[in-house]
């Protein structure tokens, strides 16, 4: 037996007794999204439905089973049983609707094979400089590290073989012209 009761805030509280074993589940849709929070309890099996009430800010369902009634409370997302009688003398009566709906969520669609990684061609060394601190990590062959080349004009570093500075375009002095 599955019943269920849709709360104002977009919840589902779903109740299945299944054998000696009561499933409570509040399961949560929003557009394209399911969460669903799932707690057993082992009641035994039902003499009658499920009742279910409002009371001060929570739920609380009253199971009647073949050992007696048990309590179960839902506040927020937290579905406990209750170790005493709730007061519900006062408490809003509410209507869970029987249901053939299941309390396991839908199984999830296989994923596709991953395709294999495309193999990354050569990088290129890294460099950092701050201040008058170099830290580089360049090809492992190369043991040396080259000669440091900077323009006199505005101190921005320059390649071997360069004319003019990339930044300022100064005529580079001491480089070779091709």
């Amino acid at each position: 037996m599955t019943y269920a009761y849709d709360l104002e805030d977009g919840q589902r509280l779903i109740v299945q007794n299944d054998g000696d074993d009561t499933l409570v589940v509040l399961r949560t849709e929003d557009e394209g999204q399911q969460q669903s929070q799932c707690t057993g309890f082992e009641t035994g099996k039902w003499s009658k439905p499920p009742e279910l009430y409002r009371t001060g800010g929570k739920l609380v369902l009253r199971l009647q089973s073949t050992g007696g009634s048990e309590f179960i409370r839902v506040r927020g997302n937290q579905i406990q049983l209750m170790r005493t009688e709730p007061d519900l003398e006062n408490a809003e009566r509410l209507k869970p609707k029987k249901t053939d709906e299941s309390v396991a969520m839908k199984p999830m669609e296989p994923m596709k094979p991953m395709e294999p990684l495309k193999p990354m061609g050569r990088m290129r060394p890294m460099e950092m400089r701050m201040g008058g601190m170099h830290m580089s990590m360049g090809s492992p062959e190369k043991e040396t590290e080259p000669v440091k080349r900077f323009c006199t004009q505005c101190g921005k570093p320059t390649r071997e073989g360069d004319r003019f500075c990339g930044n300022c375009g100064h005529e580079l002095s001491g480089h070779t012209r091709p």
